[in-house]
């Protein structure tokens, strides 16, 4: 009896396939994988060492932007924070650079030193309602450095020798950038001084 043919039961190929076209290679393990790498998205599919060379200088690029973002956001909650003491401290006095010059200050005269100006002065501020458009834009960089977090993980998922030492690449460039500086009176009063006790 003929049944028909059943050559069409052996179709099920992996999406893409029946058409030619290389499929994403999905591993759950460390590797060094190059050819049919994806990067998140179906669409970003690597095929060689080329397009390799090319996804690791994106990813690196996207790291660093993710460390600028951050100093970005920083440097804005600086400002904000600057401009909001300076309205509610309108008496401030005034200092002789070395130079000679008369340069008004934004931090009252507070006995104690550069800690107690932290812990106290700027303290005594407290919280203090932002403009709704302050808040969207804080709220917008926020969101934005947290998708971005997001989508460095899932590249990390990809558990690829080349596309993980991208985002550590690029992470150690943006360090090195971006945080050049260290506010030493501050370290050391969260120590409680004891980075100056002598042995």
């Amino acid at each position: 009896m003929d049944h028909g043919d059943h050559s069409g039961h052996g179709g099920h190929s992996m999406p893409g396939m029946e058409h030619g076209t290389p499929a994403c290679s999905m591993n759950m393990l460390w590797n060094n994988q190059i050819a049919d790498t994806c990067v998140v998205f179906e669409s970003w599919h690597i095929s060689g060492p080329v397009t390799m060379a090319v996804s690791c200088i994106a990813v690196i690029a996207i790291s660093f932007g993710y460390s600028t973002l951050l100093k970005t956001i920083k440097s804005m909650d600086r400002k904000i924070a600057l401009s909001v003491y300076q309205t509610s401290a309108p008496n401030r006095r005034e200092s002789v650079h070395p130079s000679g010059i008369r340069r008004e200050s934004s931090i009252p005269p507070v006995a104690g030193g550069y800690s107690a100006i932290e812990g106290g002065a700027l303290a005594k501020v407290g919280m203090t309602r932002l403009s709704l458009s302050t808040r969207l834009t804080r709220a917008f960089l926020y969101a934005l450095s947290v998708a971005i977090s997001f989508w460095l993980m899932l590249v990390a998922m990809t558990y690829n020798t080349y596309l993980f030492a991208s985002i550590i690449i690029g992470a150690f460039l943006g360090h090195v950038m971006y945080e050049g500086e260290m506010d030493v009176g501050s370290v050391l009063a969260g120590g409680n001084g004891k980075g100056l006790a002598c042995h």
